[in-house]
This record gives C-alpha cells, structure tokens and sequence, in this order.
C-alpha cells in the first residue's frame, strides 16, 4: 500500500463515525479526486466499508469476528487430531476448561502451521463445553497490521476516549469491549510494542484496562485472550512467557507424517472443487510432489501453492471449454516438482498412496469439508478474476492469445524452461495488475525508441506476466539464475544494453533490486515478435579525468590525447587544499554548463575511490548516465579515449575497461553452495598443507565469526582428489570460499588467490561472502518505532548499509565481523539526530586530526554526500572525524602481521 493510500486507510480508521471523500480530501489537504480513487480502491480491497446514499459514506470495517456456524471448525475436524496435534489439543482443552474462566494462551508456530485456525477451534471448544454462552464473541486482531502507529493500534484494542487525539469526535469501543464474555485473538503478539504490552498485562494481571484518553476511569472485561507469534518460545518475551500460563507449540508440516500431508492436500482439492462446482482430476505424480516438497511457509504455503495450481488449471479450462479440470505434475511450480527427487528413498512409504490408484486422482464436487472463516480466499474471487480477465481480452480483440503457450514456449529451448513460470503468480491480486500493466507499457515504449522496433499487444502480455511474477520472486527472496546469460549477452548486445536501464526503471518504481541474471530474460523479451532493427547514428559519450594533484589529470590526458591524435576528453585537476565539496560542484558546473552534449553518457576516470563516488551523485543531480573507475593510469586513459571516439555506448566501455569493480566480484560469488550442513567452513590449502596454507589462515582467521565459521586447513595434492575431499566436507560443512596457491573451480565455491588474501579489497569480500550481516529488516524492526524523523527507515538503513561497505573498500579497513551493524545503527542515530536540530558533539584536536587523516576524512565525507542530499541535512566536520576515528579504530589489527610474511 502506497503512503498516501495507507494515509487515507488510517484517516478513515480514526473516525468511526465515517467521513465522505470531500472529507477525506479537506482534512489530508489532497485533491478530491485522488481521495475518490484511493477510498474506491480500499473499498474493493475490503480494507473499509462504506455506507450507501449520497454521498458515499467510508466507515472502518467492524473487527469482530463471530466464526460462521456453516463452517464451523472443531478439534476433532483438524488433520492430525490422533497424532501430531494430539498434545497440543490436550492442552488446548485444559487452557479453556480450567475454572473459574480459563487460561489465557499463546500459541508458538511457524508461518502457515494453522494458528488462526486453532485459536476458533478453542472458540468452538468452549462454547460447546459451555465455558462461554452460545453468543459468545470471538474477536481476532492481527497486531501487525498496526504496528507503525502505536495510537491507532491501542486505540483499536483498549478503545478511544473523545477528545484523545484531533479526529476523535466521539468515544469508540475497544475490542477488549467488543470481546467481553468472550475471546480476543492477538495475532502475531510480538508485535506490540512496549507500551501496549504494559497495558496487556495490566488486563490480564487485574482484569482492567483504561481507553486511550482516559485519565479518571478503568473498565472490567471477562476476556480470555489468545495470542499467536511466529517466534520461538525460547527467544519470546519473558515477560509474556510468565503472566501467559498456556503455552502452545504447533508442529511444521515436515514433522507431520505422510498420511497427514497427504489428508491436508486432499481436503484443500475438494474444497476446491466444491468451490468451483466442478470435478479436478489430478495427477498422481502430482499429488505425490505436493506431498514431499519442501513447504517452507507449512500448511499455508501448501493452500498457496495448490490455489495457485488449480487456477491455472481454471483458465486451461475456460481457455479451451474442457469438461473438467485437469492437474499435471508439469503444472507444479518447479519448487513442487522438486518433491519428485525423493520419492526414491521413501519409495516404500509411498506403496500404500499408490496401490489401487490410477494415473489420475478424482476430487468430485460437493465434499462438506470444512472451509475455516479464517481462510481469505473461501470466496470465487480468484476464479471470478481470471474469468473477467480473460472476457475482457476477448473483448479488445486478442482472444488469439495462447496463454498457455505464453508460458511454456518461447524464443528457445532454455528461454522455454523458465517461462513455464509466468503466471505462479498470486493470481488472486489479479492476473495482472494495473500498475503492472502501466509499467509494462511504459518500459516498451521506450524499448521501441531505442531499440527503433515495433512489438505487438502479444509481446506486451507476455513481458507483462513475466514480470509480475519476477517482481514477486524477488520480493520474496528467491534467486532468478539465467541458465546461459553470457550466449544472451553475446547474440543479443542492443537488447541487453537496452534492458540494463528498463531495470533501472523497474528498479526505482518498485523499489526492489533487479539481479543481472533477470537482465538476461529482459533482454530476450526485447528479442520476440520485433520488425528489423535500424541502425541508429552513434554518439561519443564525455572521458572526464579526475585526479588528485594540480596537474595530474591534465598531464594524463595530455598525453593520451597525443599517442591518440585526439582532443577528445576533459580533465579536472583536484588541488590537495581543495575540498571534496568544492571538488563536486566545480564538476556539476561543468556538467551542467554541456549538459546537452553530454547526454550519451559521462565516464569519470579517477585515482583514489574517494571521487569515485561522483558518478551515482552526479546521475541523480542530471540524469545524465555516469559510471567511474578508480586507480586509473595511462593506458585506461587511452583505452577510454579511444572506445569513445568509435562511439561505443558507456555501458560497453565500462565493461571492457573495468576489471576490478566491487559489484562485479559480489555478481560472481552471488550464487552461493547451499550445503546440508548448518557449520560453515573457509579451506585453505597448499601443495604441503602448511607454510603457505597456514600464512592464509593467519590472514582470514580474524576476519570471521569463529563461533560462526571453521577455518580447516588442507593438502592439495591432485585437483580429483582435492574434490573428494571437499564432497566430503559438503556432508557437514557450508563451504563459503576456497584460498589457496592453486586455483579450483567447484561446486560454484568462491575461489581466493593467495594474492587476493593479501589484498585488503579481496579479503573485504571473503569477509563479506562468509559473515552473516545482521539482516536489514532486523534492524530496521529494531529501530521503526524510535526514528521518526527520517521517513522510511527502510530506505535509510539500506543506504547506509551500502555506504558502510564502501567506505570500508576504500579505506582498505576491514573491520571486527559484528561491527558493521552498530556502524550503521550509530549513523542511522546521527540522520536522526540533525533533523530534529539537536546540538552538534565537538571533537577535540579537530585540526590535528584532519591533518592526519585528510583522505580517511574525505572517502567519509563525499560517500555521505548522498545522505546530505537526500536528507537535507548538514554532516558537520566533528562527525566525519568521531565517524573516521570509529572505523579505524576497530579495524582488524592483527591481520596485517602476516601480510610481510609470505613466502609462495
């Protein structure tokens, strides 16, 4: 949900009384119309009800939840009810029939093992044990749904005083209120913060609670209260873990048996079919796949992943008008088909799912298994999607389109393989997405007018689904490998050249990290249903040489020019008094000055990596295209000159000069082994075994976690036997980097010279390739409700991520493996600090020490530059210098003692 849509959703939540779109619009001060379009948008999302008449009235939805006697769900209906959920009912009745009123309850398990569910059916339990009246309320509340604003979140579960905060006109029950005599369900708990926890426990310590805005009174409530967390109960609250007596334990679906994955699948088909009115005929080969893959998001994801299954067998079936629905194994994402793999060593297991039963297995409608009310996809919304979207094409006149061929044959036989993918999708979001659509059209109509080609509405469609669904892998973190990326780039050079600023486009709409492998695919999308390409006039991109010294630039290019007999490039010479400041702005002046004939590109040619951070500022300054290379010498001078004045494009001379480039190295090493073992391991061998090997353990033992990682050292007698070895470590180690006098190529493991070892750059990587960084979203989740001033902390936290890393790199500072985290922490602290206009600290001996450490001072001072900018804040000289001193000083010290030892 965008900003201003999810300002809206909360606007409407603070006035229950209800508020009309000109409302809306007069109290955010936003156009009428754009309020109209996000209430009718909320609306149809379910997120808030409106009153009929005119006008139009939007209210909050109500939250109680009285579970649907129609789909009334009881312990005894739950798969599992003899067998791995045994325990865990026996408790589940306990909690409810301890007098006087029960046992308040949390209920641990991961994502997707059933937790919403089983809190209904201890609703359903206690009614029919007549703990609770017939009428009783269940009331569920998912504690994430707030967690970014704390008001709204107390005032939904403790209610609103009148008066308590502008906007509240009236008072407004709680659903402490709304659930007395009955249940409150908290879901996901952990997510209150602080301050509601205390006035949990205060209910639940004395029965009382206090709206938002009472001062004078307290309330009772007869409430027993459900929580459900995601967290373990090891690393859980203490605080929740002693005032909440009943502790639940879900079991994951890989510790259920066979016959309850196999009774789980088949009870979602037939609600399936009992949805849709129709038979579904399934593969047996599919049913087994569902049965042994890997769910990582447990009952959950399974649903997920067979409504995903059975809506493409839906538009199969409304494309061609079959009789019934059909599902293939090929159907199954290829993380399903996978489950395939070990039907092998449990094949015995197997023989009783298979005996008697056919090639296919029939689900026939009409099953009166139960449908959960908690389950949000219980309506056809899904299917009803699918239908209009497939009328609706119809209508604009390409019924021609082969949706099924869209996704399963295409350009080539690699190409082939992965577009069997396109519409795993989340299909119930809509088939494809207005936004999606509106991208799709805007990157092809810029491919048309770079590429001077023409595609068709069918191309368009096809991109459209292939994009979605890339969108929603990355999203969810799943790797895109190109199975032949280098044949793309080689045959298809304008298209790859092209698709590397589409994602730059999709990058920035979407905020997601597009990898280089998806350039690849985009690139060969660009490729289908194309007239000839016209060759298109080649246009010089601007050589600027920018170097430390009063000379240098101009000297280098000077020369180069004369080996080349050209006037081509541009130098800018940085005097050693002058300021990276000053330095940027001479050079944004001079951009800005020949901005209309640097429009093809600039590329910065510079010797420290200090002014190597010009080109991502100057791009977001002129959107002029930048790239830069550090520690530049004559001949790249020349070679840049000389690939310019042929009019090749920046991207192509960037990639032939640039050798050593840090994203380059991370790209290389981003596929990384996944290993049985959890224990990881760096080796490091030699032909002996020790000298050499043991002068790299020296160097790479204190750049890694040792509770996290082992460094083993070893012979390397001959490469197949060297192998052997490693296979066996596989059993029981993740290895993260081979080092080493002689280069091995296996199993996708980076590979270190014992060069790279002693080069502060290359180890910088290793450290990076086998550290586990503190993962953003956990330390953004650390600090959401502390920063306020800085926006979307999301965004902050991975820049200044970013930035740790690169200032590391050219520093050539390798810092303690825990550190980077508090770096960023400290400098996420300091962005907060100067927009609320707090004082500045004072460094002592300033002076001295910018002298001292004047190009540490100027690599911090020009990587935060961006940070300045976005921000609008100013980074006094004190902090640079308390930032410097705090990088250098926990720099890894002992690393170095090595570096002068070795002896190959």
């Amino acid at each position: 949900m965008n900003s201003r849509k999810e300002e809206i959703f909360q606007t409407i939540e603070l006035h229950k009384q209800g508020l009309t779109a000109v409302d809306v619009a007069n109290i955010l001060q936003i156009d009428r119309s754009n309020a109209s379009r996000y209430l009718s948008e909320l609306y149809k999302e379910s997120k808030i009800g409106k009153r009929s008449g005119r006008p139009v009235v939007y209210e909050p939805l109500e939250e109680t939840v009285h579970v649907d006697i129609s789909s009334e769900v009881s312990f005894e209906s739950l798969v599992g009810v003899q067998a791995s959920l045994k325990v865990s009912i026996q408790q589940a009745k306990a909690a409810i029939l301890y007098p006087p009123r029960g046992l308040h309850t949390i209920i641990f398990g991961e994502t997707g093992t059933g937790k919403s569910m089983f809190a209904e059916c201890m609703y359903h339990f206690a009614v029919e044990s007549k703990m609770l009246k017939k009428d009783a309320p269940f009331v569920s509340f998912n504690c994430a749904d707030y967690a970014q604003n704390p008001q709204l979140l107390f005032g939904h579960i403790f209610g609103i005083k009148k008066g308590a905060y502008t906007g509240a006109a009236e008072d407004s029950p709680g659903l402490m209120s709304k659930a007395d005599g009955g249940i409150l369900f908290l879901d996901e708990i952990h997510r209150l913060p602080p301050e509601g926890q205390e006035m949990l426990f205060t209910f639940i310590d004395k029965g009382v609670y206090r709206p938002l805005g009472e001062s004078n009174q307290v309330y009772e409530a007869s409430v027993q209260i459900i929580g459900a967390t995601t967290e373990s109960s090891t690393n859980f609250l203490t605080t929740f873990n002693r005032r909440i007596p009943m502790a639940i334990t879900l079991p994951n679906v890989e510790s259920r048996s066979l016959d309850e994955r196999y009774e789980i699948i088949s009870l979602f088909i037939k609600q399936e079919a009992t949805r849709l009115n129709q038979r579904i005929d399934v593969e047996r080969d599919a049913i087994l796949a569902f049965m042994l893959y890997d769910a990582e998001g447990n009952i959950g994801q399974i649903k997920r992943d067979l409504k995903l299954v059975c809506a493409k067998a839906f538009l199969h079936y409304r494309t061609y008008g079959k009789k019934n629905l059909l599902i293939r194994k090929e159907d199954c994402s290829l993380q399903v088909q996978k489950g395939l793999l070990k039907i092998k060593e449990l094949s015995e297991r197997l023989d009783r799912f298979l005996e008697g039963k056919g090639d296919f297995m029939r689900f026939e409608p009409g099953d009166q298994d139960i449908v959960w009310s908690h389950d949000p996809q219980r309506n056809m919304q899904v299917y009803n999607e699918i239908e209009e979207k497939v009328s609706s094409l119809i209508e604009t006149g390409v019924e021609n389109v082969d949706l099924e061929n869209l996704i399963s044959k295409d350009v080539d036989a690699y190409f082939e393989k992965y577009v069997e993918e396109l519409i795993q999708n989340p299909v119930h979001k809509e088939l494809i997405p207005e936004d999606i659509w509106r991208l799709t059209n805007r990157l092809y109509d810029i491919a048309e007018q770079d590429l001077s080609r023409s595609y068709s509405e069918k191309a368009r469609f096809a991109f459209a689904l292939h994009l979605q669904s890339t969108l929603e892998r990355v999203k969810d973190g799943h790797m895109i490998v190109h199975p032949d990326l280098n044949t793309v780039r080689k045959n298809l050079k304008s298209e790859f050249q092209v698709a590397m600023d589409l994602s730059t486009i999709i990058e920035e709409e979407q905020d997601v990290e597009i990898p280089f492998d998806e350039i690849g695919f985009i690139s060969m999308f660009l490729a289908i249903q194309v007239k000839p390409a016209v060759d298109l006039p080649l246009e010089k991109i601007e050589i600027i040489v920018l170097m430390h010294g009063t000379a240098t630039a101009s000297s280098m290019l000077a020369a180069a020019q004369e080996l080349l007999g050209t006037k081509s490039g541009h130098a800018m010479n940085m005097s050693l008094d002058m300021s990276v400041g000053h330095m940027y702005d001479a050079l944004l002046a001079f951009v800005a000055d020949n901005k209309e004939r640097l429009s093809n590109g600039i590329l910065l040619l510079t010797d420290m990596g200090s002014l190597n951070s010009f080109a991502n500022l100057l791009f977001e300054e002129t959107g002029i295209r930048t790239k830069a290379i550090s520690m530049t010498s004559t001949m790249i001078v020349l070679e840049a000159l000389r690939m310019a004045d042929s009019g090749r494009s920046l991207e192509d001379i960037y990639q032939n000069i640039q050798r050593s480039f840090e994203t380059i190295v991370q790209e290389q090493f981003r596929t990384v082994h996944e290993a049985k073992g959890t224990k990881k391991a760096v080796i490091v061998t030699c032909f002996t075994g020790e000298g050499v090997a043991a002068k790299l353990y020296q160097r790479i033992f204190p750049v890694v976690d040792q509770a996290q990682v082992e460094v083993i050292q070893m012979q390397f007698i001959e490469k197949e036997t060297f192998k052997k070895h490693i296979d066996g470590l596989l059993e029981e180690y993740e290895i993260k980097a081979i080092a080493g006098t002689v280069e091995i190529d296996y199993q996708n493991i980076p590979f270190f010279s014992a060069y790279d070892v002693f080069d502060d750059d290359r180890l910088n990587v290793l450290k990076r390739i086998v550290s586990d960084e503190v993962p953003i979203d956990k330390i953004v989740r650390s600090l959401e409700n502390t920063l306020t001033h800085v926006g979307s902390v999301y965004h902050l936290i991975e820049s200044l991520q970013k930035i740790v890393h690169q200032i590391q790199n050219q520093l050539h500072v390798i810092v303690e493996p825990t550190v980077d985290a508090g770096l960023v922490i400290h400098l996420a602290f300091l962005v907060e600090s100067l927009l609320k206009k707090e004082p500045s600290r004072q460094f002592k001996d300033l002076a001295v020490f910018q002298k001292r450490y004047r190009i540490e001072n100027d690599v911090l001072r020009t990587h935060l530059l961006q940070i300045e900018k976005n921000y609008q804040i100013k980074i006094s000289e004190d902090e640079i210098a308390y930032l410097t001193q705090m990088f250098l000083e926990n720099e890894i010290k002992n690393y170095h003692e090595s570096a002068h030892n070795i002896s190959v």
